[in-house]
């Protein structure tokens, strides 16, 4: 091998392990999530489980005025789930199951977040059995989108 093609395969080698070993420090780390909820509410413990058990970090505050929280935050009333989540720089509205969030965190597409309207039953955290496909919708900048986008159906 010729000194010019083995230096630039020992830099190509050396800049992929670099690579390589910043996104693996960055897997090691657990994404902090903040979960706020009703503090009357019991399903949202089962969420933050959920997210633990695939590798958040979730804490859990009890907001006395959640509807105001979600406003505050950009959630149209349309889309408001069980409990409201913050976590690097977007809203998780709802029982969002974890692949939807990790293609949010990882896409970082330039919108306020992502719900799960509702309660729907067999949704992570909450009980009963998931009868058809969850529908995630991305909550947009511009207020008053007059039809939510999806964001993915899992």
């Amino acid at each position: 091998m010729r000194r010019r093609e083995l230096l630039k395969l020992s830099v190509t080698m050396f800049g992929v392990g670099l690579f390589h070993d910043s996104i693996a420090a960055r897997a090691d780390e657990a994404l902090a999530l903040v979960l706020y909820k009703d503090p009357a509410c019991g399903c949202c413990a089962g969420h933050a489980d959920y997210l633990a058990a695939h590798g958040f970090a979730v804490t859990i505050v009890e907001t006395p005025d959640l509807e105001a929280f979600r406003r505050q935050h950009g959630v149209p009333e349309a889309l408001a789930g069980c409990h409201t989540i913050l976590g690097d720089g977007y809203v998780i509205e709802g029982h969002v199951p974890v692949e939807p969030i990790r293609r949010l965190l990882s896409e970082r597409p330039d919108i306020i977040g992502i719900s799960l309207a509702g309660m729907p039953e067999g949704s992570p955290g909450m009980g009963g059995e998931k009868t058809a496909p969850f529908t995630i919708y991305q909550i947009d900048r511009e207020a008053g989108a007059a039809t939510p986008k999806v964001f993915a159906i899992d």
